[in-house]
């Protein structure tokens, strides 16, 4: 294993457990999440590595946390929180990509020739990987969302795993499909720009299969205050596998 692999699964341990303890806050925190991977995704998402031999981007775990993310959102608060998360991060990364380009286009002094230099060939880039990864994620989030919600309704407790997994595995088809082609065809080669798609669905499948688990650390219990629905973490093993029955904000929030 060389360093890119390392790299990528302490990103992927870090994300993973930044998600958690953000979600462990609240629901507009996580939001704010969302728009910070969305942003390192247009950011850093035009370079490419190496990783087991095969060609990737470096915002493949970036994007499989938003992922993450929105299955804590819509287990707590339903559907209609999750398609607010992709506003929300739709917004964000645009209003993050025009003042980039703004302050970007400011004349620089002498002294930061360099830094201005890097700036711009940093964002000549910019717009077209920030583009490519809006249109992936309004249009993978939105069959994610649509999936992820309707198998929640249809199947619940033991099968938490099972949907998060699925509506994933479905969805990023979808978003590495388009994001890689918007972003690299043109670039790279049409031989890398396949292996660039099918190595970043492996990776963004292979995350959430692993970190989904972590979905079942998620339960509502009374604030002790004043008794309000507050969101906590779970750490009885044996409850992970029992159903978990509607109640409160949960049992509402697909209505």
């Amino acid at each position: 294993m060389g360093l890119n692999e390392v790299l990528l699964f302490v990103e992927a341990v870090v994300c993973a457990s930044i998600v958690v303890a953000v979600w462990k806050l609240d629901k507009e925190r996580l939001l704010g999440l969302i728009a910070v991977a969305l942003i390192l995704i247009a950011t850093t998402g035009g370079k490419l590595i190496t990783v087991f031999g095969h060609t990737t981007n470096a915002g493949n775990i970036f994007y499989a946390a938003i992922f993450l993310a929105t299955y804590f959102l819509i287990e707590r608060y339903g559907r209609k929180e999750g398609v607010r998360a992709i506003w929300w991060g739709a917004i964000a990364l645009l209003s993050f990509l025009a003042l980039a380009e703004l302050s970007v286009a400011f004349v620089g002094s002498g002294e930061t020739a360099l830094f201005d230099a890097a700036l711009f060939d940093v964002f000549a880039r910019a717009p077209r990987v920030a583009f490519a990864s809006l249109i992936a994620y309004a249009a993978a989030q939105s069959l994610n969302v649509y999936l992820y919600g309707y198998l929640k309704r249809r199947l619940a407790g033991l099968y938490l795993w099972l949907r998060a997994n699925a509506a994933n595995a479905l969805a990023q088809v979808l978003d590495s499909t388009v994001f890689f082609s918007v972003a690299f065809v043109g670039v790279v080669a049409p031989p890398n720009v396949l292996d660039i798609i099918l190595t970043g669905y492996l990776i963004k499948v292979v995350f959430v299969m692993l970190a989904s688990p972590l979905l079942y650390l998620n339960t509502l219990e009374e604030d002790e205050e004043d008794g309000q629905p507050a969101v906590t973490l779970r750490y009885d093993l044996l409850s992970w596998f029992a159903p978990k029955p509607a109640r409160g904000i949960e049992a509402d929030a697909d209505t």
